[in-house]
């Protein structure tokens, strides 16, 4: 299983809907160099049912579309319809893809009210018939679930429910379904809920808020592709706290509060969402900052990506590249010239005009 055969600690880019597209994963590998991708979450009920109608036009397949460098790549669904994780985790299989992540986590009010996505919490009675269905549909696939703390509060039963499951990776936010994405994520909570998961042999991944990496092994020190140590690149298992000489081992993480976690013992690894848009290196384990000619070379390259990756119907009416301004404006941050620049990009139209308006520029 891939899962166990991951460098400590394991970095990841977090699945979020409308933004980790197949060409905002490929920069992430690419440059960000993360260990494990997750594809946009799509509907298990609508993938089971465009399948078995045959439509090969609908957006659902580009989302689910990747390429090789992403490996290995996680496709992500939602819903709360056993039957359909069943069939659409037979269809992930059949797309070739390395693992299937369960969303119970989505925070929309509407999603939620139907039971999925961070709905399963309310109900451990259909979240465990959801996996068991997604486990016997997935042609033995790794079946991994992304949830957060708890539903209206922080709920321990749920995290001992997850410890249950025998699942190989628990990813949990550290925001309440109630919260959705307001105050700070609470990382005393998710080093508890780490504690009880990781009990049983279950990798625990965290996430929320996260500004920086921090690692070092033995003399080598990293902040942040995983950099090359004595102990070698593949396989490295989390450590536990009972050496006699841990001072030089380092796993934590930065929040945008400016706290400091220590993570190493506690947890597998994290995964990183919207700091890594426009920001790949966040995911790099050795600290690595770009110039801003490179950034800026990086981001016209993500352009021209977009088009070849998501249009492939280029010059037809209905082609459009303004998905991709979001991406675009995220790169062109907190430099002289950034806000004139952001102007100009907000109404680039293809990665040809990007490419002109960043040469310009940087001349």
């Amino acid at each position: 299983m891939f899962w166990d055969k991951l460098t400590f600690p394991i970095i990841g880019l977090s699945p979020m809907d409308g933004v980790t597209d197949a060409p905002a994963r490929f920069v992430a590998k690419k440059y960000g160099q993360a260990d494990i991708i997750y594809t946009e979450f799509v509907s298990a009920e609508g993938l089971w049912r465009i399948h078995k109608r045959g439509d090969a036009e609908e957006k659902i397949w580009k989302d689910l579309k990747y390429g090789e460098i992403e490996r290995p790549v996680i496709a992500q669904i939602f819903g709360s319809d056993p039957e359909a994780f069943y069939e659409s985790a037979k269809i992930i299989y059949q797309l070739g893809f390395d693992g299937i992540d369960i969303n119970m986590g989505c925070p929309s009010p509407g999603l939620e009210k139907r039971g999925g996505g961070a709905g399963l919490i309310r109900d451990k009675c259909n979240a465990k018939e959801v996996i068991e269905a997604t486990r016997k549909g997935s042609g033995g696939l790794p079946v991994s679930v992304k949830t957060r703390i708890g539903s209206a509060e922080p709920d321990e039963s749920w995290w001992r429910f997850l410890a249950e499951q025998n699942l190989p990776v628990v990813a949990m936010h550290g925001r309440t379904f109630k919260q959705l994405y307001k105050g700070e994520a609470d990382w005393d909570l998710l080093l508890k809920a780490g504690e009880i998961i990781r009990e049983g042999g279950t990798k625990f991944l965290g996430n929320g808020d996260i500004s920086q990496i921090y690692c070092q092994f033995g003399p080598v020190q990293f902040f942040g592709s995983a950099a090359s140590t004595s102990q070698g690149s593949e396989g490295i298992p989390a450590p536990k706290l009972d050496s006699s000489s841990t001072d030089s081992l380092i796993f934590a993480v930065g929040l945008k509060s400016g706290k400091k976690i220590d993570l190493f013992g506690k947890m597998d690894g994290v995964l990183i969402g919207r700091e890594a848009l426009g920001n790949p290196w966040i995911l790099r384990k050795d600290g690595y900052v770009p110039t801003l000619k490179e950034k800026l070379q990086v981001m016209v390259e993500h352009a021209y990506k977009y088009q070849e990756l998501m249009g492939n119907d280029y010059g037809k009416e209905d082609y459009q590249f303004f998905p991709m301004r979001k991406h675009l404006v995220s790169y062109v941050k907190g430099f002289e010239g950034s806000a004139g620049l952001r102007k100009q990009l907000v109404t680039a139209t293809s990665a040809e005009e990007v490419d002109d308006i960043v040469s310009a520029f940087i001349l």
